[in-house]
């Protein structure tokens, strides 16, 4: 059979867009993900061809170089052979180096990383596979996924100005991490039986670099202290995943199973290197000097799951799921250190290894869990839901712990460890609509995790320092309640209103000591209407108020912590008109606000953020031809914090001219 040939290709172009910022640069580029200054490239190139043969081409692509946002796809495929795929992916995320904010410190001018943090994250993949008719389908797949770059981490250090420290001194980190995957999957049908199966290798390899750098605010004190860390963790990965599945009674009854064999070995290497502000290795109070650590692990699970399905009416369907595991794990860990001499700051290791913790570790686990699903669809314009989950788990933990050297040679720890793990999940919801104007939609659920470790076996706390089975436990409850009222009084009018509520609740325990209670109360408000005034006018208006409060029996203590509040509002409006058939205009308006500053500087740090932010853009499109295009973009972007809880202000203006022709 022969097919007449077909070809079409689309491309849309950015000849040019700057954006200068006025302020932050950086805090800009972690908001946006946009870089500032000048960029141009190809937004999207498509192709496709049929040919002859009846071989299918389709192939598509962008490359925004000054960003880095690259991508490209290729696919070949011919119905009843084979298919040939491969696709790369890359993109850069920028993150802000800008440590907390004390106003009481006078002196502090800056206080931010000289690191320029921004994370190129890609993907490239190549498949290529086998669709003969009467003939197991056969693919085999080769993916690479990187990340390398530099970002910030949340361990801020310690600022001082005078006899004060607070802990507001950014940090970051370097990454340089490649996961290389090797897949062959499987598919036939065999006796009415649906089955696949994959054998699929993993190799991930990372190498990090964090510096956590102490500062002060006037001078270079003796006490700054740089502390850089460098792990290497390695992984290899191994799965077989063999699947299984059946229609009944004229697809009245669904049966699917899975089973998955997991290995994984991995190790990682560690040396933390403390130095003072000169580079010299200095020993500061509670050391971290170690050299060449190193941590091997072995990890073997089972995983068996099973689904059942039926529709024993058309206006019922029930839903049956059943999972098991069983895992084990084995390890080991050695942590030499240079902790010598160690009486006060200032001392200079020596380079000799005087201290080394070695551990062995065996880990142990069965996981089982059912759910149950129920869809009733008998009341007329009304679908319901409930859903049950359960889940029950039992872990082993095995865990020898000694001192080799060093001034706790001797010390030993050791302890055998049961976990009870048990956890219950229900919702129920459903959408209603009694009328043509006007569609309700509700849910409600409720979720516990309960964990409760009990210690069998455990070394006697006089006769040692070493301490590690101190936690026995913790329960976390999670409500939520959820539902959205639509009306659609017109076809030119739409208004809906949104509620959301999360309540969590941590009640925890640990040894010789009261039950912590903390919480987080959440709400969420939204308010959306669909407008359409003319025939060549739409609009969007949309309001939103997320209400959250995070407490801890800090609250009750002497110091009198506050409540944690989090309240943000947005505001969005959106245009959409057509001048003419050639000529047509779009544009938005997003204003959030919060007001949550709660100055409690006299023993701690400010709580909260009070800040405003706008972010305006216009769209101007001219239609030149039925398949060409072009059109200019002018966005501005604001954003000021309280100067007493944050700082990094900035404005922000962009253009952004594009041009788009199909062939």
């Amino acid at each position: 059979m022969a097919w007449a040939e077909e070809s079409e290709v689309f491309v849309q172009a950015t000849p040019a867009r700057y954006i200068a910022v006025n302020g932050d640069a950086e805090k800009f580029r972690a908001h946006h993900w946009m870089k500032d200054g000048f960029m141009g490239g190809i937004n999207q190139l498509s192709a496709n061809h049929l040919f002859a043969n009846g071989v299918t081409l389709q192939a598509q692509g962008h490359a925004l170089v000054d960003q880095n946002d690259l991508g490209s796809s290729l696919s070949l495929t011919k119905e009843g052979l084979g298919f040939f795929k491969a696709d790369y992916s890359e993109f850069r995320k920028y993150y802000d180096g800008t440590g907390g904010m004390y106003h009481y410190f006078t002196t502090l001018q800056a206080n931010d990383t000289d690191k320029d943090l921004a994370l190129n994250i890609g993907r490239v993949a190549v498949e290529t596979g086998l669709t003969l008719s009467g003939w197991p389908g056969l693919s085999f797949l080769y993916e690479r996924k990187f990340k390398n770059g530099a970002k910030s981490r949340l361990t801020w250090t310690g600022v001082k100005e005078g006899p004060t420290t607070r802990n507001i001194g950014p940090s970051w980190q370097e990454i340089d991490e490649v996961v290389d995957s090797f897949a062959i999957q499987a598919s036939h049908s065999l006796a009415g039986f649906d089955l696949k199966g994959e054998q699929r290798w993993e190799f991930a390899r990372t190498e990090t670099l964090r510096e956590e750098r102490n500062r002060a605010t006037t001078g270079v004190a003796a006490d700054q202290k740089i502390r850089r860390q460098e792990q290497d963790p390695e992984a290899n990965l191994r799965m077989t995943t063999l699947q299984a599945q059946r229609n009944f009674l004229e697809d009245r009854v669904l049966f699917s199973s899975a089973y998955r064999f997991s290995h994984m070995d991995n190790r990682e290497f560690e040396t933390i290197i403390e130095s003072d502000v000169n580079g010299t290795p200095t020993n500061f109070s509670n050391p971290k000097q170690i050299r060449d650590a190193r941590a091997d692990n072995d990890y073997d699970a089972h995983t068996w799951v099973s689904s059942f399905m039926t529709l024993p009416w058309k206006w019922l369907s029930v839903g049956l799921r059943l999972k098991a595991e069983a895992i084990k794990r084995e390890s080991n860990s050695s942590y030499p250190a240079d902790a010598s001499p160690n009486s006060t700051g200032g001392s200079t290791p020596n380079g000799v290894i005087d201290q080394n913790v070695v551990s062995l570790n065996e880990n142990s686990a069965v996981r089982t869990g059912e759910g149950l699903t129920f869809r009733f669809t008998g009341i007329p314009r009304t679908a319901l839901y409930t859903e049950f989950e359960l889940e029950q788990a039992r872990v082993l933990l095995h865990e020898d712990r000694k001192d080799l050297l060093g001034p706790n040679a001797g010390e030993t720890f050791n302890r055998f460890t049961v976990a009870d793990v048990d956890r219950f999940h229900i919702a129920m919801g459903g959408q209603s609509a009694p009328c043509s104007h006007a569609t309700l939609t509700s849910q409600v659920s409720f979720r516990r995790n309960n964990n409760d470790y009990d210690d069998q076996r455990e070394t006697d706390s006089t006769g040692t320092t070493a301490r590690s089975a101190f936690f026995d436990g913790q329960r976390t409850d999670t409500a939520e309640w959820s539902t959205r009222v639509t009306f659609k009084p017109a076809l030119w009018l739409q208004p809906s209103i949104r509620y959301q509520l999360r309540d969590d609740k941590f009640a925890t325990r640990v040894e010789n000591e009261p039950i912590v209670k903390t919480g987080m109360l959440s709400h969420i408000v939204t308010a959306d209407l669909a407008w359409q005034p003319a025939q060549d006018l739409m609009t969007t208006l949309s309001f939103s108020r997320q209400m959250a409060a995070t407490y801890t029996p800090g609250r009750y203590s002497a110091t009198n912590i506050p409540t944690f509040n989090a309240n943000v509002n947005t505001g969005l409006v959106s245009a959409d008109y057509a001048f003419t058939p050639k000529w047509s205009w779009s544009g938005t308006l997003q204003y959030s606000w919060a007001d949550n500053f709660n100055d409690f500087s006299e023993v701690g740090l400010p709580f909260g953020v009070r800040m405003e932010q706008l972010d305006l853009t216009a769209k101007l499109n001219w239609s030149v031809a039925p398949d060409t295009s072009v059109s200019v973009e002018y966005g501005f972007y604001h954003y000021l914090p309280d100067s007493n809880a944050d700082t990094g202000d900035y404005d922000a203006h962009m253009i952004w001219l594009e041009a788009s022709r199909k062939f």
